[in-house]
């Protein structure tokens, strides 16, 4: 990929040059590419990596009709030639938050505990939902984990004591705005 700065020749120019070279212009740049001529079956991953960044730009086009939502993914994007709302929200769609570590050192299993949760996401992490397990693999409880800003971690407060430590485990499940769920499972010994 080439950008193309100050030349009057190409300057706002889009389309196909030859059979070669494809000219685009994105947020004032003009861009030239090589055009792919390449005839390939694709593959099930690939077609299903090709459906989901469909529903990511369906995402991202629904976000774009939402002032607030469009201005607060303009701000996330950063700057830069390439950077967005657009393209912020289909990364947002795109890539999960994950769950980096439930941290259970000093857990005890006594009701009114907390349980710090460290999460990691590319925009932002809205929901955390846990449930405590008994070692026969009961829900003893499960409810929302909070966050206070300002804070690195997630900070969930049990209600029930866990009777049984060893074999327990917790489930966490952090969600993002586009609806991008993970689980993690801690064992606790």
């Amino acid at each position: 990929m080439a950008l193309i700065k100050e030349n009057d020749l190409t300057e706002g120019m889009s389309g196909k040059f030859g059979k070669k070279i494809v000219f685009r212009v994105v947020q004032g740049v003009t861009v030239a590419t090589r055009r792919s001529t390449a005839e390939r079956v694709q593959t099930e991953k690939q077609l299903a990596q090709r459906e989901r960044f469909q529903r990511a730009s369906q995402y991202a086009k629904a976000r774009m009709a939402d002032p607030v939502a469009k201005a607060e993914y303009k701000q996330l994007a950063g700057k830069g030639p390439f950077a967005n709302a657009f393209a912020a929200a289909v990364k947002d769609y795109l890539v999960p938050p994950k769950v980096l570590d439930v941290k259970v050192s000093e857990f005890t299993g006594a009701a009114g505990s907390t349980i710090p949760i460290a999460v990691s996401d590319n925009f932002k992490t809205i929901k955390i939902k846990v449930t405590l397990m008994g070692p026969d693999g009961i829900v003893v409880e499960s409810g929302e984990a909070s966050y206070k800003q300002g804070e690195v971690e997630w900070k969930y407060l049990t209600v029930q004591a866990l009777p049984v430590l060893a074999g327990s485990k917790i489930v966490v499940t952090a969600i993002d705005r586009p609806g991008n769920e993970t689980t993690f499972e801690k064992l606790l010994t």
